[in-house]
């Protein structure tokens, strides 16, 4: 009988064993972007985009005051949120294209005559599981009745007076996160770069689930923490006049 208990016990420890090592392997890897992507001048439907600003009519604007419209073929948005799974760490990440946008430059930074914002749609965001992100839209973000994420620009800070062309500069964006139905300032930094008709940016933010009265899931052997990096990756163009 101790012979049995203590294969058994052997047993169970190989067992939970396995299942850390399982959660172990499935430790995603953020891989977030640490500089500005690179710019390359636009092909095929990239080089043809020219939009109106989200939900109005083109406008005129002043001059000197630059429209840049998010190109989601070159976009993501990504979160990365540690799990707590008995004890032990992983990490999990969820990523999606599907975002929407426009910005607004002057020769001294960003134009408040008109809004400059992005939204992103919640439903499309994707992890290498299927299970968690079907959870996580179901249950945590309620993506059925909160499709969408949008940030308002409010403020950029560091731009500097004569910026030359393809030069990556360090920039802060504050302004107004909604998410869940919930809106709070959220401050980004930024690493940006324009040349021609071209800007992108790698935008970097840290919050928490609580703030946006969204409750941080947990099932029975994994609860995620409160704390959620975001990283918004941006390329976007110049329309044709």
């Amino acid at each position: 009988m101790r012979k049995i208990l203590s294969a058994t016990a052997v047993l169970g420890v190989i067992a939970f064993a396995a299942v850390i090592g399982v959660f172990l392997l499935r430790s995603d890897d953020p891989g977030l972007a640490t500089e500005a992507p690179l710019i390359t001048s636009p092909t095929g439907a990239a080089a043809a985009l020219d939009v109106a600003p989200t939900g109005t009519a083109a406008v005129d604007l002043p001059a000197g005051v630059r429209r840049f419209v998010i190109d989601p073929s070159g976009s993501s948005a990504k979160y990365v949120v540690k799990e707590n799974l008995r004890l032990i760490d992983t990490t999990a990440v969820g990523e999606t294209s599907a975002i929407s946008g426009e910005i607004y430059l002057s020769p001294d930074g960003l134009y408040a005559g008109s809004a400059s914002t992005f939204t992103v749609d919640l439903r499309e965001l994707e992890s290498d599981e299927s299970r968690r992100d079907s959870y996580i839209k179901r249950t945590t973000l309620d993506t059925s009745s909160f499709p969408f994420a949008e940030f308002v620009v409010e403020s950029l800070t560091g731009f500097p007076a004569g910026y030359v062309e393809d030069t990556q500069i360090a920039l802060t964006l504050t302004g107004s996160m909604t998410i869940h139905g919930v809106s709070q300032p959220m401050t980004f930094t930024v690493l940006a770069r324009q040349a021609g008709d071209s800007l992108t940016a790698a935008a970097d933010a840290d919050f928490k689930m609580t703030d946006f009265g969204i409750e941080p899931p947990s099932v029975q052997i994994a609860a995620a923490r409160d704390e959620v990096h975001i990283q918004i990756v941006l390329l976007a163009r110049e329309p044709a006049a």
